[in-house]
């Protein structure tokens, strides 16, 4: 039998999978997209981070790469970044990048 300080320090665990009683249900929420505009995309992620506290051009292009050559992934996985869930923690998040289909212009070509 679990004691009431154990009890508190279950509770205030950060890694809350594994409670008294055994492992809790994880889920895992998976979105694909396909790209069909790098430069909008960019300028919303640009967008994200100068909204950001401290958020100023040099973190911008640290951190997602100039327009010319933006970080593609790194602008999903900011914008994709999942937010808090009432009585969840995020344990893990990625983006993976995956070639391509061929453009049409190059179907075309």
């Amino acid at each position: 039998m679990m004691d009431g300080r154990d009890a508190q320090l279950l509770k205030n665990d950060p890694d809350r999978r594994v409670w008294g009683q055994g492992p809790q249900p994880e889920f895992r929420v998976t979105v694909t997209l396909t790209l069909s505009d790098a430069e909008r995309l960019w300028h919303a992620a640009r967008a994200r981070l100068l909204a950001a506290p401290g958020g100023s051009e040099e973190m911008v292009e640290e951190t997602i790469g100039p327009m010319e050559a933006p970080q593609l992934a790194d602008c999903v996985a900011l914008l994709c970044a999942p937010s808090l869930v009432p009585g969840c923690s995020v344990d893990d998040y990625w983006v993976d990048a995956m070639p391509g289909l061929p453009s049409r212009d190059m179907i075309a070509a």
